[in-house]
């Protein structure tokens, strides 16, 4: 999976982090790297909960299998149809 020459850049990003941070601040700001990746994964799986709920209840129907309101159903087929020709 790993080519000789993705270890060998692998290591020269290890060390360039190591002569630019210094070993001693290089655990540190792995520490943090991480909590702001965890906190990003948090906050991404929210906004997906979030989104996901607010389509099931804009269109239970397409999730659930139930009938469909009639008022909304007839006012998105009174909706104008916008045709557009095709540009050459």
């Amino acid at each position: 999976m790993l080519s000789p020459t993705h270890i060998v850049f692998l290591l020269l990003v290890i060390l360039l982090a190591l002569v630019v941070f210094g070993p001693k601040r290089l655990p540190e700001l792995g520490s943090s790297v991480g909590k702001a990746l965890q906190e990003f994964r948090k906050a991404s799986a929210s906004t997906m909960d979030e989104v996901r709920s607010a389509t099931n209840s804009v269109n239970p129907a397409s999730s659930s299998g139930a009938p469909r309101d009639p008022e909304v159903e007839s006012a998105v087929t009174a909706a104008p149809v916008v045709e557009t020709k095709p540009t050459d």
